[in-house]
């Protein structure tokens, strides 16, 4: 094992004994701001390779990965330094997981507002309001808002189960923005089903669907490799899952 495995391999370790998946991007955060690219990358592929794995230290890393790339240290220029390093060293995993890739399908320009008459006259203030309140049938009004502040509030709701997230998350048109609100809210993402429909939604922008695959069943990869309806790089790193599994 090299230097900087055994410093990744410590680094995982160090990262599972938080609880949070913001604690643990803080602190991967952390580690990383001060080392170059090169040092990043291969971190970065350690962790995602070692995740293929099921290891659960790695995962938890892994899983922390998205809110790391949320972070200030990981600006446009450091990401697109990460992404040369990675095709440099045939890092396949550190690129799939920065791809900036439209997703297969691009909601309408029209599909902006609440369509409830209930809604639509609101301001956005007041949706905001609504979105604590208790009564569900008011909630229920607010699963298609295509405002992502009105969803990340929405999603804080106590009273909100998964019947309505997955709704949220199944959504379509929608907007890709909705949809990260669903991916990086730790509560719901962690949710099987959630997950799942997330991948299968072809308005969700590529690089999520492809971090929620390694938490996919062999059945639910087999049909997302042979699905019309999404994106090329998703399926593919569906089938390649699908064959490092099969070893």
């Amino acid at each position: 094992m090299s230097k900087i495995e055994e410093k990744a391999a410590t680094l995982v370790l160090h990262l599972s004994g938080h609880k949070e998946k913001r604690l643990r991007a803080s602190s991967l955060e952390e580690k990383l701001r001060r080392l170059e690219p090169e040092e990043i990358a291969e971190i970065l592929n350690f962790i995602c390779n070692k995740a293929k794995g099921k290891d659960l230290a790695s995962l938890k890393a892994y899983n922390a990965l998205p809110e790391l790339l949320l972070s200030g240290t990981f600006n446009r220029e450091k990401i697109s330094q990460l992404r040369a390093v990675a095709r440099q060293k045939d890092y396949d995993e550190v690129l799939q997981m920065l791809m900036d890739l439209p997703p297969q399908k691009i909601p309408p320009s029209s599909a902006e507002g609440p369509e409830d008459p209930f809604l639509k006259d609101l301001t956005l203030g007041h949706r905001k309001s609504l979105t604590k309140t208790p009564k569900m049938t008011v909630l229920r009004k607010l699963l298609k808002d295509q405002d992502p502040m009105i969803i990340r509030s929405l999603l804080l709701n106590p009273r909100l189960t998964e019947s309505e997230v997955l709704k949220i998350a199944s959504l379509r048109p929608t907007s890709p923005r909705i949809l990260e609100e669903v991916f990086h809210n730790a509560t719901w993402v962690a949710r099987y089903r959630v997950k799942k429909a997330l991948v299968y939604n072809p308005y969700s922008p590529p690089s999520i669907a492809v971090h929620l695959l390694k938490f996919l069943l062999l059945s639910d990869l087999r049909e997302i490799a042979q699905l019309e309806n999404l994106h090329l790089a998703v399926k593919e790193v569906a089938h390649q899952l699908l064959r490092e599994r099969r070893k």
